[in-house]
C-alpha cells in the first residue's frame, strides 16, 4: 500500500478537526422552527431569543419558536402563523412562544403554548384553534387560558411597581 503524501496529510489535519467541529455543531444546535411572520411592525417593537439577545422586529422577519416579542408604549405588531392564524399584539406587550407545532396537515400534533407576561393581543386562530382547541392554550402569571372560538383577545396587567398605578385591575382577561 502506498503511503499518504504530505499534500494528503496536510488536507486531513486541515479538514478532520473542521468537519469534526461542524457535525459536532449541527447535532447540537436546538432545532426551532419559525412560527410566524411578522407582517405589520408600527413603533419599537423587539424580538428576543432564548439566549436573550433581541433583535429589532421587520416587517417579513419571521419569529422562531422560544422567541418572545416585545412592544414598547405605541408600538404594535401583526403575525401571520404558519397554521394560518393571525395575531396582533398590542401596545406595551411582552408575549413568548413557548411551543408552537404545526406541520402543514392536521394530524393531532398541533400544539400552541404561549406566555403573556403583560399587555395583550388580538387573535383570529388558524388549524390549531379550530381544528385542536385543548393543544391551545395562552398563560399568565396568574392564569391559562383555553379557547373555545377562533377569536379571542387576552390581557394580562400585572401588579404595578411600587409608586407605579395600573391601568386596570392587575390580572388575567379575555374577551
Amino acid at each position: 500500500m502506498k503511503s499518504p503524501t504530505l499534500h494528503t496529510r496536510i488536507q486531513t489535519q486541515f479538514w478532520l478537526p473542521v468537519l469534526v467541529l461542524a457535525a459536532s455543531s449541527w447535532i447540537a444546535a436546538p432545532a426551532f422552527a419559525a412560527v410566524g411572520q411578522m407582517i405589520f411592525v408600527a413603533g419599537d417593537v423587539k424580538v428576543k431569543n432564548l439566549a436573550g439577545q433581541t433583535r429589532a422586529a421587520t416587517r417579513g422577519g419571521s419569529i422562531d419558536e422560544g422567541e418572545t416579542i416585545q412592544t414598547a408604549p405605541g408600538a404594535s405588531a401583526q403575525l401571520r402563523m404558519v397554521d394560518n392564524g393571525f395575531i396582533a399584539v398590542r401596545s406595551d406587550t411582552e408575549l413568548k412562544f413557548d411551543k408552537y407545532q404545526y406541520r402543514g396537515r392536521e394530524d393531532g400534533s398541533e400544539n400552541a403554548l404561549m406566555s403573556l407576561v403583560k399587555g395583550g393581543f388580538r387573535t383570529i386562530t388558524g388549524i390549531i384553534g379550530r381544528s385542536n382547541k385543548t393543544n391551545y392554550l395562552v398563560t399568565t402569571p396568574s392564569a391559562t387560558i383555553g379557547i373555545r372560538g377562533t377569536d379571542h383577545e387576552p390581557f394580562f396587567i400585572p401588579p404595578p411597581a411600587p409608586g407605579q398605578i395600573p391601568i386596570g385591575t392587575p390580572g388575567a382577561y379575555n374577551k
